[in-house]
Formats: structure tokens, sequence, C-alpha cells
């Protein structure tokens, strides 16, 4: 099997409001650049998050007596951006906040059953972070709608994210929402000792996420589209980010539906 990565070229300043799926078909067709059925596609959350108003001023936001009493403990941390952390949780109690004062590190558990360094919040400036995406498998699902529209091919779109661990130094990107992609490959052998057959799972979207970043790198290089072409997988319209996650919450268990957000305010 051979593999093909490449970073969809002539992809414009993304603005809030833009049509990300739109986006993409144009650029691939003004720069004749081809798009075929089975590709999968990687774009990076902060794509998203603008596109979606996910852009959050820090000077509309008033931290809590608990967000204030964390900084206290990790003050290298704004308590506004630890504020927005806990309302990204859904929990205001702090319950979902993961937090290690001796590394100076806080990870957060999202709705969704991910574990994210700081609620996955990207910090833009000293006034704006931005957000995640509300829901990153719906907007994995739009996309690969647009542009089955646009170019008549059907595409796996991953969302991805940077992420690091509390153990490692720098970050590697992995996927945070998906549409068609599987999100686990399943791998079967033969225990030579018993003949009995052996089962073992890779987060297979993370694989791809990481793939991806080898091109996408960091966020300035305006490479925010990566396709990957090779890859076989049976698409699978129901899959999504949930699948590959061990631990799910109770009201994402038995929704196989990727629904529209609820409104919430961001200010």
């Amino acid at each position: 099997m051979q593999i093909n990565i490449e970073a969809i070229p002539n992809i414009p300043r993304i603005n809030k409001g833009d049509n990300i799926g739109e986006i993409i078909a144009l650029s691939a067709v003004k720069s004749n650049f081809k798009i075929y059925n089975g590709d999968i596609l990687c774009v990076a959350s902060k794509a998203i998050s603008t596109a979606e108003g996910r852009d959050i001023a820090l000077s509309n936001v008033k931290p809590s007596e608990l967000a204030n009493e964390i900084h206290q403990k990790i003050p290298r941390k704004d308590p506004r951006i630890i504020q927005k952390m806990i309302d990204e949780t859904g929990d205001p109690t702090g319950n979902k906040l993961d937090i290690n004062i001796e590394n100076q590190y806080i990870g957060a558990w999202l709705p969704n059953g991910m574990r994210l360094t700081s609620a996955g919040i990207d910090k833009i400036d000293s006034n704006h972070v931005m957000l995640l995406p509300e829901n990153p498998d719906l907007s994995a699902k739009k996309i690969s709608e647009i542009v089955q529209q646009k170019l008549n091919v059907r595409v796996g779109v991953i969302i991805t994210d940077s992420d690091g661990r509390i153990e490692k130094l720098g970050s590697t990107q992995i996927a945070i929402g998906l549409y068609g992609i599987p999100a686990l490959r399943v791998s079967e052998s033969v225990d030579p000792a018993t003949g009995k057959i052996k089962k073992s799972e890779e987060t297979f979207c993370d694989l791809l996420a990481a793939t991806a970043a080898l091109i996408m790198g960091q966020r300035g290089t305006n490479k925010p589209i990566v396709r990957i072409s090779g890859i076989d997988y049976i698409f699978n319209e129901s899959s999504r980010i949930t699948d590959s996650l061990g631990m799910v919450p109770k009201e994402h268990e038995n929704s196989a539906d990727i629904k529209e957000p609820k409104p919430r305010s961001t200010e």
C-alpha cells in the first residue's frame, strides 16, 4: 500500500461565516488539485472554529471565584481562560478539570468524553482565545456533504487539534471529530501458543490526524487542510469520535445521529 499526503493549495484566510466545504472545493478546482472518492480530508480545528465564530474576547469573560482560586495555584493560566475551560466542560463545579499543580497543568474532560489540555482552548493574543468547534462530528459531516455536492466525490473528514501529554514535551495532532472514517482499526492475529484469535485496536482516526500533521504544521503555516490518499477503509456514515473513547457520557451512549448543537452563549 502506498499513501499520499498533500496540503490542499491556495486555501484563503478563513473568516467567520465561511463555508469550509465550499472553500475546499473551490480551491481544489482553481488549483487543478484532484480529490478522489475515498480520500480523507484532515481539517485543522482552528479553521473550523474561526468559520463558526468561536473566537472569544477575554474582556467579556468574568472569572468565577473557582477560576480565581485555580489561578492562585496555577498562576501562569489567565483566570478568564480558566473560566472558559470550566464552561467548556459543562460542569460549573470544576470537577471535570484535571489539575496538576506541580506541572502547572490543566486538562479538561469535555461533554463528549474527550480529555484535552486546556479544554482545547487556543490563546490567539492577550485578549482573545479560540474555543473548539461546537460539534466537530457535525462540522466534519457538513464538509463531506458539501464536497460531495460540489465535486461529486465522497470523502471522509477528520477534524484535528493539537494536544500534549503531561509527561512529554511538545504536542501531536489528534482527531476531535470525524465523519465517514472508522474511529478504530481492528487487527486480528493468531496466538501461536493457543491457536486463539487475538484482536487489537488502534485509534485509526488519531493515526491519520498525526499523519496529516506532518504536512499541516502549526497555526500560521496556512496549510489547514490536508488530503490523504491511498488508505483502505469502509465508509461509515454513523462513525463518530465517541467510537474511539473508553468512557462515553451517558447522553452519548445511544445516540448514533449527528445533531445540530443547542444554542449556547459564548460570551
